[in-house]
């Protein structure tokens, strides 16, 4: 996850499309999510209805 983590900082910096650093941030949070489940349960709760 680190290594994701740093990817994504050093791709930032080059300047990435806003839409490519939304998939990757929600990519890490993905992996987060397996890791931690009491993280996917507080996010699931804490997330916004959706239309």
């Amino acid at each position: 996850m680190s290594q994701a983590i740093d990817e994504l900082a050093a791709e930032g910096l080059a300047g990435l499309p806003p839409e490519t650093l939304v998939e990757r941030v929600t990519g890490i949070w993905s992996l987060v999510e397996g890791i931690d489940l009491e993280v996917a349960r507080r996010r699931t709760r804490s997330s916004p209805p959706e239309n």
